[in-house]
C-alpha cells in the first residue's frame, strides 16, 4: 500500500485537475473547433452528427462523474467500499469510449464511430420508452428517422449503414480504445465493474479484510474496510484517461499545443486525413 503521503499527494493532484476540468466544461466558449483543424474536417463530414459535440458530451459527463469522486472521498471524508470505484468506472469507459471515437487516423473510420455512438444512444432510449410503455406512433417514426439519417450519412461516405445503424455492445469501445492509450484500460475498468456490480471477488481482492468468526461453520466472517490506495487509483486512471483525451481533442481542434515532456506528440507524429 502506497504511503499516506503519497495518497494524500494524489488526491490533490486529482482535485486541482477535476477543477480545472469543471471550470472548462462550464465555459461555453471553451473546447473551440479552429477552421482548417482535422476536426473541423471530420464536423463537416459528420453533420449532423458532429465528432466535436459527441466528444464535448463525453468529456461533460466524465468529468461530472470523477467530480463525484472528489466531492464524496476529498471533501465528504468518507471512505466507501465502492463508490469511489463506482464512479470511476463510468468515467473510464466514457473516456476510453471518446478516444474509441476519436484515435483512429483515418476520417472514416472516425465518422462511421461516432455514427455507431449516436445510433445506440438512439436504440438505449427506445428500449426504454418500449419498456416504459411510451414508445407510441410520433416516437416510433422519430426513432425510424433518426437511423435513416445515420444510414443516409454513412452510405454517403462508403460506410456501411448496418454496421453505423447497430450501435455497439459496451465493450467493444473499452477494448478497442484501449490501442490509444498505455494505460491499461481493460483490466482498470474489469476491477471497477467488479465493485459496480458487487462481485464478490473484487471486494475480496482489493479490500481490506479481517476475519472475525472462527465457528465451526463452513462459512467464515469478515469485516470489509476501504483501502486508500484502491480509493484513489481507479478515480486517478479515469483522470490521466480524461487527460489524455481532452489533449488529443484540442490538438485534432487546432489548439495550440505544448510539448509532452518526451518531446513526442500523443500516439501520432502527422495530422491525421
Amino acid at each position: 500500500m502506497a504511503d499516506i503521503g503519497t495518497i494524500e499527494a494524489r488526491w490533490v493532484e486529482l482535485s486541482a485537475a477535476v477543477d480545472r476540468l469543471t471550470e472548462r466544461i462550464g465555459d461555453p466558449d471553451d473546447f473551440p473547433v479552429h477552421a482548417g483543424s482535422s476536426l473541423a474536417g471530420d464536423d463537416r463530414a459528420s453533420h449532423p452528427f458532429e465528432v466535436s459535440q459527441a466528444l464535448r458530451h463525453i468529456i461533460n459527463v466524465s468529468v461530472d462523474q470523477l467530480h463525484g469522486v472528489k466531492t464524496a472521498v476529498r471533501e465528504g471524508r468518507y471512505l466507501h467500499l465502492g463508490v469511489s470505484s463506482t464512479l470511476a468506472r463510468a468515467a473510464l469507459e466514457n473516456a476510453v469510449t471518446g478516444l474509441w471515437i476519436l484515435g483512429p487516423r483515418t476520417r472514416n473510420t472516425r465518422i462511421e464511430r461516432v455514427l455507431r455512438w449516436n445510433s445506440r444512444n438512439y436504440h438505449d432510449s427506445a428500449n426504454y420508452l418500449r419498456d416504459s410503455a411510451m414508445f407510441d406512433n410520433d416516437r416510433a417514426q422519430k426513432h425510424d428517422q433518426n437511423l435513416a439519417q445515420i444510414a443516409q450519412l454513412a452510405t454517403a461516405r462508403g460506410i456501411d449503414p448496418d454496421v453505423a445503424t447497430n450501435g455497439f455492445p459496451t465493450t467493444k469501445p473499452i477494448k478497442q480504445g484501449a490501442q490509444y492509450t498505455d494505460l491499461p484500460v481493460y483490466t482498470d475498468w474489469q476491477i471497477a465493474s467488479g465493485f459496480a456490480h458487487g462481485r464478490p471477488w473484487a471486494h475480496h481482492g482489493f479490500l481490506e479484510r479481517r476475519r472475525v468468526s472462527d465457528s465451526a461453520s463452513e462459512h467464515r466472517v469478515y469485516t470489509l474496510s476501504a483501502r486508500e490506495d484502491v480509493t484513489i487509483y481507479l478515480p486517478m486512471q479515469a483522470m490521466h484517461l480524461l487527460s489524455e483525451l481532452v489533449r488529443l481533442r484540442d490538438r485534432r481542434a487546432g489548439v495550440e499545443m505544448p510539448p509532452r515532456p518526451d518531446g513526442e506528440p500523443d500516439y501520432e507524429r502527422a495530422n491525421p486525413t
